[in-house]
């Protein structure tokens, strides 16, 4: 199970990541050891280890962050299984029609994982001090477009709320449930998730799932910007074009992972084919 200690050797250590990963900030021995419910001493030791080896980073107050040799294997996973080449042309496309922070996520079913972005330099300070969430279950998260995006996939979430929305992150976040499932239902009727102020004070976001070969949702696909310039109706159609594209593309790969690296784009006219004069921006 994630996060959960299964007394191996592999089974620690990867619960030690967990609970770093998790956090999207750093974390202190203390909480690092309450998290995963292994005896102090072997945390300490399994987590020296790991800085060690570049897996953790120890800051200068103590705390654990991830370090930069889980950047490296994460990328290299990503290219090799195709979805960093398929994911970046939408994405680098978006942000150039934009100018506004896009992203890319997978989700494996209890957390998130950030794969891909693109932004601008007036857009970089907002992004050093935006603490991204990753697990399914924290308010801030559900509170967000993507959370909506995973609540409207998954009932088993929306039951554990229990009838309540999550606790507010904002002045702005839904407080009513019946608001809160109207939200939901809209994700499940159009495909697209909206928010404004509900996460973060001054962000709004708009995002859409990516999906499988068998349909099943493998991850997002969002724009996010400052309340006052982001046209969330705008883009809406470019967006749901690229989740197509990148889902199909996912599906390409699934079909022929050992034609891998030999794959032509698919990028036709761009990635988004023909757009109307209406669509531009």
């Amino acid at each position: 199970m994630w996060g959960m200690d299964d007394h191996t050797v592999a089974g620690r250590v990867v619960a030690v990541l967990d609970a770093v990963a998790v956090r999207g900030q750093p974390v202190t021995l203390a909480d690092l050891t309450r998290e995963v419910g292994i005896p102090k001493p072997t945390v300490r030791r399994i987590a020296a280890d790991l800085v060690a080896r570049k897996m953790l980073q120890r800051c200068a107050d103590g705390r654990y962050r991830l370090g930069t040799h889980l950047l490296d294997l994460g990328t290299r996973a990503a290219v090799q299984h195709g979805l960093l080449q398929a994911v970046t042309p939408y994405v680098q496309d978006l942000f150039a029609r934009t100018g506004e922070i896009v992203w890319v996520c997978l989700t494996d079913g209890s957390a998130v994982t950030f794969m891909a972005s693109a932004f601008g330099a007036n857009r970089a300070p907002d992004m050093q001090r935006t603490c991204w969430p990753q697990d399914f279950r924290s308010a801030a998260l559900q509170s967000s477009a993507l959370g909506r995006v995973l609540l409207a996939d998954r009932p088993d979430l929306l039951e554990e709320l229990r009838g309540r929305p999550p606790v507010p992150q904002t002045p702005h976040a839904t407080t009513s449930w019946p608001r809160f499932l109207a939200g939901v239902q809209a994700v499940r009727d159009t495909a697209i998730a909206v928010e404004h102020q509900q996460c973060l004070l001054g962000f709004s976001c708009v995002a859409t799932g990516l999906r499988g070969p068998d349909g099943s949702l493998i991850g997002c696909i969002g724009i996010t910007g400052h309340t006052g310039s982001l046209s969330t109706q705008r883009l809406t159609r470019p967006l749901l074009a690229a989740a197509h594209n990148i889902s199909r593309c996912a599906r390409a790969l699934h079909e022929e992972p050992e034609s891998l690296g030999h794959r032509a784009p698919v990028r036709a006219k761009g990635a988004f084919g023909v757009v109307d004069e209406d669509d531009r921006f």
